[in-house]
Order: C-alpha cells, then sequence, then structure tokens
C-alpha cells in the first residue's frame, strides 16, 4: 500500500476512518458507536420461526430478530436442522441498515491481520491475491499447523511479507480464541452475546490495513487504544480539525456527487436504488465514436474506486459504451477484475447481459456510507421527484371550487410556501366565478408541495 497513511476522526459521530494513497482518499469506514448489532460479534440466539424458503429468524436479545439462511452450502448439519426454539451459537456477517435485518451465519471465525480461523474448515487456505507458489506453500505449512477440531486458518494477504513468528503467534491467540467461544456457546443460554469484536476504531483498522502503514488520530483515548496493538500511531493535537487540514472532508464532500467526471473527457453516472445500483458509462465530450473503448476502460478504474469508496454493495449494473463484439467484451471484463483487485471486500464478475449491461456483485457486511451520510428528503419522499408546481395549484384550486360549489363556506384561507402562494395570486377567476373570497397565507415549510385549506363562513 504505496505512500498509505490512516486518518481517524474520533471526535465525529459515527467515527470516520479514512485511508489516504498518494493524497487520494481511497476508503472510508464511518461505523456508529454505539452501534450494538457489529459484524462478527457472536450471540447465542433462539430459533423464533423457519420459512419454508429455508429463513430462519433468531433472537439474540436485541430489538429486532436476525436473519439464518440455513439451506446455505457454507453451513454445518447443525444450522441445517434448526427447529424454533433451538439455541444456536451464530456470527454476524451483515450489519442492518434501513429496513433490513441483520444476517448471521453458523459458521464461526476470528479474524486477526494476517489469518482468518474458520470452524468447518478442513484445510488452510491462502489468499488468491498471494501469487508466488513458494510463499503460498510456505503460509499453508504454517497454516498446516492449526488444522485440529474442525477448525483451520485462511492465510491473509497481509501475511505475505509478515515473519514466520508473528503469524504463527497470531494463528495460536485465533485458535484458541475461537475454541473458546465455540465452548462458550454450548453452555450459555439464549439469548446472550458472547463474543464481541473488538472496538470499532480497531475493526476500522484492522480491515483497512493491509501492512504497518501509519495512523493518525486526533483522540487521546483512541490513541491509547490504537497505540497498544499498532506501532504507528501519531495523536494529531492541530488546532484545525484533522479532515479538514490534510484535505479529506472537501473530498468526502464530493464524493457523492451523482455524476463523476473521467481524465478522458467521458464521465459515469451513479444511481443507488432499494433494489441495486446502476451505473451509465458516457462519452461527455469526448468523441465516442473513436474513443469509446478507452473511455470504457477508464471507467472501470473508476468505478472499482467509487464502489470501493462509498461501500456500494449487493447488484450493479453498469451500461458500458458501445461494446462491439466478444473480443472487446473479454478486455473489458479482464480489466475490471483487474480493477477490483485490491479491494477487500469479495467482488464477483458475473458478465454482460444480453443487452450488453455488465452484472457486478459486490459482498455486503457494511452499511452503504450513503446511510450514514443521507436520509430520505422529506420533500420528494426518496423519489428524486417533487410535484410540478402547476399542478399542486390546480389542485388547490380544484379543492376551493368544490368547497365554493357544495358547502355553506364563502371564504377560505389557503397557506402554502412563497412559490405556490405567488402563482395562485395571479388568478382571480375562482373568487369572480362565485363571488366569494380567497385569502392566501405565506408560511415556511420543509416540503415543497405542503399546503393548508381553511374554510369560513
Amino acid at each position: 500500500m504505496s505512500g498509505g497513511k490512516i486518518y481517524i476522526d474520533a471526535f465525529s459521530e459515527p467515527y470516520r476512518t479514512a485511508l489516504v494513497e498518494n493524497g487520494v482518499l481511497t476508503e472510508l469506514i464511518m461505523q456508529d458507536r454505539n452501534e450494538s448489532v457489529l459484524a462478527d460479534n457472536i450471540y447465542v440466539g433462539r430459533v423464533e420461526k423457519v420459512l419454508p424458503s429455508g429463513i430462519a429468524f433468531v433472537n439474540i436479545g436485541e430489538k429486532k430478530p436476525v436473519f439464518l439462511q440455513i439451506n446455505d452450502s457454507r453451513e454445518g448439519d447443525e444450522v441445517r436442522n434448526v427447529r424454533p426454539g433451538r439455541e444456536i451459537t451464530v456470527q454476524v456477517i451483515k450489519e442492518a441498515y434501513d429496513e433490513k435485518c441483520a444476517v448471521v451465519t453458523g459458521a464461526l471465525s476470528i479474524a486477526g491481520r494476517y489469518a482468518v480461523m474458520l470452524m468447518g474448515q478442513e484445510q488452510t487456505g491462502v489468499s488468491a491475491k498471494i501469487t508466488d507458489s513458494d510463499t503460498r506453500q510456505r503460509l499453508r505449512e504454517l497454516g498446516d499447523k492449526y488444522c485440529r477440531e474442525g477448525i483451520a486458518p485462511i492465510i491473509r494477504t497481509s501475511a505475505e511479507n509478515a515473519s514466520a513468528g508473528d503469524i504463527e503467534a497470531e494463528l495460536e491467540i485465533l485458535y484458541n480464541r475461537l475454541r473458546s467461544v465455540i465452548e462458550k456457546g454450548s453452555h450459555t443460554k439464549a439469548p446472550a452475546l458472547i463474543y464481541k469484536e473488538s472496538s470499532p476504531l480497531d475493526r476500522a483498522v484492522k480491515d483497512m490495513a493491509d501492512e504497518d502503514c501509519p495512523i493518525v488520530v486526533n483522540e487521546k483515548s483512541a490513541y491509547e487504544e490504537l497505540k497498544a496493538k499498532y506501532n504507528n500511531v501519531t495523536l494529531y493535537e492541530g488546532a484545525i480539525p484533522l479532515f479538514r487540514n490534510f484535505s479529506i472532508e472537501s473530498q468526502i464532500d464530493e464524493l457523492f456527487n451523482r455524476k463523476i467526471w473521467l481524465k478522458n473527457g467521458g464521465y459515469i453516472v451513479i444511481d443507488e436504488t432499494e433494489a441495486m445500483t446502476v451505473i451509465d458509462v458516457n462519452s461527455g465530450k469526448a468523441s465516442e465514436s473513436r474513443n469509446s473503448a478507452k473511455i470504457n476502460m477508464t471507467a472501470c478504474e473508476e468505478i472499482a474506486r467509487q464502489l470501493r469508496l462509498r461501500n456500494i454493495n449487493g447488484m450493479i449494473i453498469t451500461d458500458f459504451i458501445n461494446v462491439k463484439d466478444k473480443a472487446e467484451n473479454e478486455r473489458l471484463t479482464e480489466h475490471i477484475k483487474k480493477c477490483f483487485a485490491r479491494d477487500r471486500v469479495k467482488v464477483h464478475i458475473v458478465g454482460m447481459t444480453e443487452l450488453g449491461l455488465m452484472q457486478i456483485t459486490r459482498q455486503k457486511k457494511r452499511k452503504p456510507l450513503s446511510r450514514y451520510i443521507f436520509r430520505e428528503c422529506p420533500c420528494c419522499g426518496g423519489s428524486g421527484h417533487v410535484k410540478d408546481i402547476n399542478y399542486i395549484c390546480n389542485n388547490i384550486k380544484n379543492i376551493i371550487r368544490d368547497i365554493f360549489a357544495s358547502t355553506i363556506y364563502n371564504r377560505v384561507v389557503v397557506s402554502s410556501n412563497e412559490k405556490i402562494i405567488e402563482q395562485l395570486k395571479k388568478d382571480n377567476s375562482i373568487e369572480q366565478l362565485y363571488n366569494k373570497k380567497i385569502e392566501y397565507r405565506t408560511i415556511a415549510t420543509a416540503r415543497y408541495d405542503y399546503y393548508e385549506i381553511e374554510k369560513m363562513v
């Protein structure tokens, strides 16, 4: 991670941890301080309900039950045979957000910097990003010493250049910790939290740092916590806020622009919806006929960066420019795979549809950053559209006509925002037609289409 540096704003709510490489913000993790159901926490839960679809609802002692997919091939017999009322040890793999419940698994694991220790694993795995055959063999031999009692490790990319002593020391800790959790789960009454993953700060750093990159944090207690685990930690005590001083805040402010320009004149448009994220690649200022292939290649790099930075997950559909033939399709697919190589979250390039749309899936674990930064618009209700002012005014006029034509009321008072009131005042035909009075009142309201009509005799 050349030129990489981690900056942690521990004063903010939620915590913000930024990875900056050569001055460019490449990853941002936000984590609620008081969030209880965090990814990697382990609980003893009680199964409340099992659906025919293979989804079980499990009570882990929180406000909402969690989802357990019992027919997943990764789950053992203990999970596949669950029944309502049964107690089971589960681990959170996807945090809850919006109306979505957290998702858990019965395949427990404990992660460290160099390895992940898994229950139900038979042999040592090595990260596919480690390509040297000798290194892979050396790491596999280190891990094989800890393949015991249905537990085995997966060696992470960060172990590639680590010493054998450091890796073995961590493997011993992870193995003993997982054995202890399994044992505790077997005699703890549900619902109960039996293993809490490290603090939000430590989790973010562990997820973000593949090596001993410098860490800068702006709060004393957070500094002390991290200093006990990491070597290169600095306490920032400057008067200027940390993220502003290092030009991170300005990059966050630009993070959710819908349109992102590419260096060769094209641009991409990103739209997040409930079901999926849609990305449209456009030629922009460039000549599409001559440069579409180059624009598509550049767009791949920016798409990979934006998905990682915004933590967009789930299904992503990308509409590239005029992918002409199978050869270009294959070049584009291979290039975008390389662009995602540095993403620690699992990304799967499904491929092109018959309509020329590329399908990508990115594993869900944390909430997308947009859920921390944005709330549903009170005016449009999240649709991205508001009613036309003429449409609103016509509705108001129709209501007034109905009041004057079919009731005893001779006067109405219409209250709304300044623009609607100004538009209504331009037309006095209703007063003339019915010989009745309309009064207007301007009010402050967050809803563009809000109005009140008061009836008077």
